[in-house]
Order: structure tokens, then C-alpha cells, then sequence
């Protein structure tokens, strides 16, 4: 399916765009990318690959187009490409916020195909020199279905997507947003608060730190401004935080009160060891974007984008056992 792609246009080559232009050029199809910074531009050149000098180059002619920029140029680049996107082109993007960016494209490319996705492979690390052409494989990729969504647009996306080794899950920009603020947000919230707590115990603190604090604050190395693009904006995260405000508040008062914290560590080592431990089984899947939704919802993926024999699609993916 993803053949259906002649050219696919990059537009933002920093560590998941930089890895898209060189996973897409590695799986045979012709990439061209974009950047407005001229270092990156020049050093993807050197690299050896094809580099427009303006997103309307970049854009001008593409199959797929995948926005790969901060959410706080989106609606700028958006403005920017719609004249000169092809009317059956599909446009997608790799931001960590679903919703923002789909009200974005439906207020400035209301034509475009338009099917948002989020791979989740991201490290602490930033920029073209970071970027992996293998950075996807086994990565979940966020593969929103919403009722206006193109579903042969969606179709031949998903098939791109298992072609570079991800996973791609089908669910809804609001339900996605609401996952990613307990998987993603919390997490570097946290982190920072961690490295801060660590910074706060002086220098011998620090000189006594292994790995669990450095394990519990690694993220806190990401850019201070990508933090905060996937964080802001999201309710979800508030009531995550609540949560976790809850326990840490009822654990601290058990401390204060000569008690223990073997309930909070009981849970979430079996938290942790449970997520650890799942299997999984292939199924079939219905082309029915309510079922789809549904098998992403119950934790599993799709792993081909088959045709059939009466010229339709099959559709396979893995799910939970049980």
C-alpha cells in the first residue's frame, strides 16, 4: 500500500523528521525534505539527501506530506503549504497533541486528506545530528480516525507506517491527547521535578546519585521548549497530576505517621510487571473505523495493510491475549 506514495515531503528535520526523510529514502521512496534552519538544511544536504529551498518546493507535487515542526509553527506552516498541496495529497504530522493540530489544519487547509499521527519514539535527544532511520522499529505511531477522516487516506498511511517498522494503533485525537498526558506529560513532569528534588539534597546528594535518579530524571535533558508543547494545552494531564499529587500527599502522610510505603511499592511493581508481561495474538481486523477505534482503545496495533483478493483490503494487527 504505501507504493501508493511517490514522493513524501518532510517538512521540519529536526530528530523525528530528520529520522522520517532518511527511514522513507531507506524504504525506497522519493523523499525531499525541509527545514527553515539553514544549518540543518546544509547538513542534510551534505548527507546526501534531497532538500527544497522553501516548503513550497518541498511540497509542490507530494503524495504525502508529513508536518514535522514544534506544534507553535504548525499553524504557520499549514498557512504557509495549503496553496500549493496537490487536492489528493494526504497530510499528516508527528506532534505529541492531536487535537491542537487537527483544529489547526481544519481552520487552514480545510480540503487537505488530512490524518494526524504521533509516533512515540522519541528520545531526550534533539536535532538532524540525532535523527535514525531505525528509530521507528516496534515504536507505537498514533494513527487518529475521525469521523471525517479519509479512510483510504488513513489505509495507505498506516501501510507507510508498518513499512518503516511501527506500529500503527487507530484511535481519536481526544483520546489519544488524554493517553499521552499519563505516558508522556506526567513522565517529564515528573523528571523535572525529580532533577530539582536531587539538586535541592546539595553536593553530596549529587555526588551520591546512581541509577535511579538518573533513570528517573533522564528525560529532564529534552529541550525545555518541547516540554512544554507537550504539556500545555491538555487537560488530561491536570487530572494525571491530581492523581499523582493524591498518592505522593496520602504516601508522605503515612510516612509522617511512623507508617510505610510497601502498599505504593506493591502496586506499582505489579503495575510495571504486568505491563512488562503482556502478550499478545494476531487477528484480523474490520475495515469499520468504530472497530478499529475499539482495537486500539483495547491495546493493540495493525501490523499489514494487505490487499485482497477482490481488489479491497485486508487488514491484520496484533491485540492482547485475554
Amino acid at each position: 500500500m504505501s507504493a501508493t506514495f511517490g514522493r513524501v515531503a518532510v517538512l521540519g528535520l529536526g530528530l523525528i523528521g530528520g529520522s522520517l526523510l532518511q527511514a522513507i529514502q531507506h524504504a525506497g521512496l522519493q523523499a525531499i525534505g525541509f527545514d527553515t534552519d539553514a544549518r540543518t538544511l546544509a547538513a542534510a544536504e551534505g548527507a546526501g539527501f534531497v532538500i527544497a529551498r522553501s516548503d513550497a518546493d518541498a511540497v509542490r507535487g507530494a503524495d504525502l506530506v508529513f508536518l514535522a515542526m514544534p506544534l507553535p509553527q504548525v499553524a504557520g506552516a499549514v498557512r504557509s503549504l495549503a496553496p500549493y498541496l496537490r487536492a489528493d495529497a494526504v497530510l499528516t504530522d508527528v506532534g505529541t497533541l492531536k487535537r491542537p493540530v487537527l483544529s489547526l489544519v481544519r481552520e487552514h487547509a480545510p480540503h487537505a486528506r488530512f490524518v494526524g499521527g504521533h509516533p512515540l519514539a522519541g528520545t531526550e535527544q534533539n536535532g538532524w545530528a540525532a535523527a535514525d532511520p531505525l528509530l521507528f522499529r516496534d515504536a507505537p505511531w498514533a494513527l487518529p480516525i475521525e469521523a471525517d477522516t479519509d479512510i483510504e487516506a488513513w489505509l495507505a498511511l498506516a501501510s507507510l507506517v508498518c513499512d518503516l517498522g511501527a506500529k500503527p494503533v487507530p484511535t481519536t485525537a481526544s483520546e489519544q491527547d488524554e493517553a499521552v498526558a499519563r505516558v508522556i506529560g506526567l513522565p517529564h513532569v515528573l523528571a523535572e521535578a525529580l532533577a530539582l528534588s536531587g539538586l535541592s539534597g546539595g553536593a553530596l546528594g549529587l555526588s551520591l546519585a546512581a541509577g535511579s535518579y538518573m533513570s528517573g530524571s533522564r528525560v529532564a535533558r529534552t529541550r525545555p521548549d518541547l516540554v512544554a508543547t507537550w504539556c500545555d494545552g491538555n487537560p488530561a494531564l491536570v487530572d494525571a497530576l491530581t492523581e499523582v499529587v493524591d498518592r505522593l500527599t496520602a504516601t508522605r502522610d503515612l510516612l509522617a505517621g511512623q507508617g510505610s510505603v510497601i502498599g505504593l511499592a506493591n502496586a506499582g511493581f505489579s503495575a510495571r510487571m504486568d505491563w512488562e508481561g503482556r502478550s499478545f495474538e494476531p487477528v484480523e481486523l474490520t475495515l469499520e473505523p468504530d472497530l478499529l477505534r475499539a482495537h486500539g482503545r483495547g491495546g493493540g496495533w495493525v501490523t499489514a495493510v494487505l490487499p485482497d483478493a477482490n481488489g479491497g483490503v485486508r487488514l491484520l494487527g496484533m491485540r492482547p491475549r485475554g
